[in-house]
């Protein structure tokens, strides 16, 4: 009888410990009230959201719930998230958008997931970015042309640089305020310091800012014909005969620094001037190492330069405060951006990721002069449209022939 009345009462124990684990078991947090934000395309408006379908499928246990219709907030879109266990989870995305950019109407298909996004009681709200996207509206830079050229003795002739601006749309377009920008910052590792503030999550730090001058109607650009931007509208072939003759370029970069001036004002009309890093000549990157990027201008020049002009710094290895003296192209201007950096050292995105996610490699290495005599184009659809994915990995073509080469 003791024996069995021990063995009682460890089964009791056991029992009683059991019941106490269970009661005391946490049960798994849920996330109430969540929401995802659809972050639309920077420079878009007049969205439209239309073909919603959406998941998320929770990393841990497989399952999957599927999204609500999203409800439009300014030009984006929020989705209420069904209550969900706390946890990791995939997001899945995929729809269509109508828009307006820079006064041309689009359209395009997305199809976005976000991974391994932490959703809990206190992390309940997330964004999916759709910046990867085809939009064929609007003005994109279609050719980059600044690496130079050779001369017949093999050497280097800087000055022939030009840009093409495409209207890449189905109506009629004006030029007119249309900014030329090149970035202040460099994209090799030497250029990626610690500035603060760090302005590119709302602004391109920009080095050169010139504008084409006019009225809202004094440059029609019809749907697929090009604007030529010269650094120097001048026939180069006349000093070296492996150059171009840029005499036709519509618009001209020209620094008119008074009596003192180095620049050379040939007849074609110049680019207004906005700010510049320097003040005697302007040389477009060489190295391929910058980024360039057209915009809109939405204010007057001084009103732009008092709202938009911040210094930042950083303390070098030395303890020396280092200045960069830049101005900011708000990232809501900006109608097309592309990244130039060299193949074996790009060292950071000099501009905001959501403006061009890729970069286009100019040249192999800092001795490489392959590249001298060619150009950097945007790629064409099958229906002749220029191909404008925010990443210049995929959109552009590196040392191609200059379309302005005899």
């Amino acid at each position: 009888m003791m024996r069995k009345g021990i063995l009682m009462g460890v089964v009791l124990m056991v029992a009683g410990v059991s019941l106490f684990s269970c009661s005391n078991e946490e049960v798994p947090a849920v996330v109430e009230n969540g929401e995802i934000k659809l972050e639309m395309p920077l420079n878009v408006s007049d969205v439209v959201l239309t073909d919603f379908e959406g998941t998320v499928t929770n990393v841990q246990s497989g399952v999957v719930t599927k999204l609500p219709a999203p409800v439009k907030s300014g030009d984006d879109y929020v989705i209420k998230v069904p209550t969900l266990a706390e946890g990791t989870y995939n997001i899945y995305t995929k729809g269509s958008i109508t828009f307006v950019k820079d006064g041309a109407d689009g359209s395009m298909g997305f199809e976005v997931t976000s991974k391994d996004v932490t959703l809990s009681e206190t992390s309940s709200s997330t964004k999916v970015v759709i910046n990867s996207f085809k939009a064929e509206s609007g003005f994109v830079l279609s050719e980059i042309c600044t690496t130079g050229t050779l001369n017949p003795q093999g050497k280097n002739y800087n000055y022939d640089a030009y840009f093409v601006i495409t209207n890449n749309s189905d109506k009629v377009l004006y030029a007119d305020s249309l900014l030329l920008i090149e970035s202040q910052y460099q994209s090799s590792s030497s250029g990626n310091n610690p500035w603060s503030p760090d302005v590119r999550p709302y602004a391109i730090p920009a080095g050169a800012v010139f504008m084409i001058p006019g009225n809202g109607t004094d440059h029609p650009v019809n749907p697929g014909e090009s604007i030529v931007i010269a650094n120097n509208a001048m026939d180069h072939t006349t000093v070296n005969e492996k150059s171009y003759d840029l005499t036709g370029a519509d618009f001209e970069v020209y620094l008119d620094n008074g009596g003192n001036s180095m620049d050379t004002d040939y007849e074609t009309p110049n680019m207004e001037y906005i700010w510049c890093y320097t003040q005697t000549i302007w040389l477009p990157s060489v190295q391929q190492n910058r980024s360039y990027a057209i915009a809109r201008m939405k204010e007057d020049k001084e009103t732009f330069l008092a709202n938009h002009s911040v210094t930042p710094t950083y303390v070098a290895s030395t303890g020396k405060t280092m200045e960069s003296k830049q101005v900011q192209i708000p990232n809501e201007w900006v109608l097309d951006a592309v990244n130039l950096g060299t193949e074996d050292d790009f060292g950071w995105y000099v501009i905001s990721y959501g403006l061009d996610a890729g970069f286009v490699a100019g040249r192999a290495n800092s001795k490489d002069t392959t590249q001298r005599g060619t150009s950097i184009k945007r790629k064409k659809d099958s229906d002749g449209k220029y191909i404008d994915t925010n990443n210049s990995t995929n959109d552009m073509e590196a040392r191609q022939e200059p379309s302005m080469k005899k």
